[in-house]
């Protein structure tokens, strides 16, 4: 009697991007990614295809690096990724019209997943406009610049349109892999694959790593002055009135002028201060979540708990366990 044989695997093909601009760090970090996926059991492994603009090996300043073809084999593709540029986006895009359009006529089906600043690319192909999206924090400010039609949102760490993923800093690649992973297989292998990588499978939004608004500098010396006033009282209420009147304006020129030279609001501002001395406050101290909210100003414990999750990911109690020292 003979053993009925296999199922036959189901293979995804995942066309990889290469430009001579691409992070090696974030282009090792996919390839390592799919092929470790394909150490997993079960149905689902992962075929790799590496495409330059030209087809030809791609001259990469740390080297060589060989390839399977030009952008015309991104139609044979399940999922297209396109590693971090590091902050070469804009010469990426004045470098490569071929991937360009490859990428813009690419029929809907097909998946694109970008890492941190692999977003100009696809941002330059049109796809994008009037969707959100995401890059690393520090890169936010310019790709709108760039692209005014795409809903920049630096928060988030990772934005799903359909078809089209985008993912912020170098390390959320791996979240934005996992996820890639996910649509194309199910959860349980991407759940699977995120254990294999010891890593979460969602990390939370990009918040968590960006520095609080109002960090650039800036030669506004009285917003400098309010900014301070913040800081040194970050529980009392705010009134955008008594701001404007220490600096002998309008509540109207304030926020202008508060928001030209910190890049966010009075409110935002102090919003963030008060987020960032809760958690300080949830990882040095033992004062319950209620007490922390009213020190930083909220005297509504509900209303402080769902802002703080909204901004880190974490409710108060979940952030104190896991950032508290353990003895």
């Amino acid at each position: 009697m003979h053993a009925l044989p296999s199922a036959a695997p189901w293979v995804h093909r995942v066309a990889v991007i290469l430009c001579p601009q691409h992070s090696l760090g974030s282009l090792g970090l996919v390839l390592d990614v799919f092929r470790m996926a394909n150490q997993l059991p079960g149905g689902h492994r992962f075929e790799l295809l590496r495409l330059s603009e030209d087809g030809r090996p791609l001259a990469h300043p740390d080297g060589v690096l060989a390839v399977d073809g030009g952008p015309e084999r991104l139609q044979e593709a399940d999922l297209v990724v396109i590693p971090s540029l590091w902050t070469a986006g804009p010469a990426a895009v004045a470098s490569h019209p071929r991937v360009i359009e490859a990428l813009r006529t690419l029929p809907a089906a097909i998946r694109v997943a970008t890492l941190c600043s692999g977003v100009y690319l696809l941002a330059a192909t049109g796809r994008l406009d009037g969707r959100a999206a995401t890059t690393h924090w520090a890169l936010a400010e310019d790709l709108q610049r760039r692209h005014p039609e795409v809903q920049v949102d630096a928060e988030r760490n990772l934005v799903q349109n359909e078809a089209l993923l985008c993912s912020g800093g170098s390390l959320a690649g791996v979240d934005a892999c996992l996820r890639a992973v996910q649509s194309l297989t199910d959860r349980d292998t991407a759940r699977a694959l995120a254990r294999l990588l010891v890593t979460p499978l969602e990390r939370g939004p990009q918040t968590l790593y960006m520095p609080p608004p109002g960090w650039r500098r800036h030669a506004d010396a009285d917003i400098r002055r309010l900014q301070d006033r913040l800081e040194a009282d970050i529980a009392a209420p705010l009134s955008l009135q008594a701001l404007a009147e220490a600096i002998h304006v309008s509540a109207r020129t304030l926020q202008r002028r508060f928001l030209a030279a910190t890049g966010t609001t009075p409110l935002r501002y102090q919003q963030a201060l008060r987020l960032a001395r809760a958690q300080a406050l949830l990882e040095a101290a033992r004062l319950p979540v209620a007490e922390v909210a009213e020190a930083v100003g909220y005297a509504d414990r509900v209303a402080f708990g769902r802002l703080f999750k909204r901004h880190t990911g974490l409710t108060p109690a979940a952030w104190r366990q896991r950032h508290q020292p353990r003895a």
